[in-house]
């Protein structure tokens, strides 16, 4: 709380300086909470929404961007594998079936890192699930399918 605004110096009349109610260390946290962002403008989940389809893609990223996401969009796994390095999504939702790389090949080019991995697919999900996926969703999927997922995803 700043405190002194107002008064005057008996002596010399003059204003008084304000100062900081408890000194410099209220002065520094009064100050690093004025400069944290308000939570309207806290840093949303980040999606790499990977799929060829581009009404999929896009219905997809709306929902999402609706939804409080940032999403980021590749259409196939040379862009997304391009992508992940300057994007560091949380999240990757993963088509499986794609030109150029598929979702397996992406896989074995991504450094493991903290990412969640979800495949959406129109495949069923096989017997064995591909090292480091954290789920496999078959399509057709309701973006509110997709955000459960990846909540259920963050949790676990």
């Amino acid at each position: 709380m700043l405190v002194g605004a107002g008064e005057y110096h008996e002596e010399s009349g003059r204003p008084a300086r304000p100062r900081w109610a408890g000194g410099t260390p209220a002065l520094l946290s009064s100050l690093v909470k004025i400069m944290q962002p308000p939570a309207s403008m806290a840093s949303k989940p980040k999606v790499l929404l990977v799929e060829d389809n581009a009404d999929v893609r896009r219905l997809y990223a709306i929902g999402l961007n609706q939804r409080g996401y940032e999403v980021k969009l590749a259409s196939n796994g040379a862009e997304a594998v391009d992508r992940v390095a300057s994007e560091r999504p949380d999240y990757i939702l993963l088509d499986w079936l794609m030109p150029l790389m598929d979702g397996r090949e992406v896989l074995e080019r991504l450094r493991p890192d903290n990412i969640d991995i979800i495949v959406i697919s129109g495949q069923p999900a096989p017997q064995e699930m591909p090292e480091r996926v954290r789920s496999w969703l078959t399509k057709p999927l309701t973006v509110d399918e997709l955000v459960s997922e990846m909540t259920r995803a963050r949790v676990s």
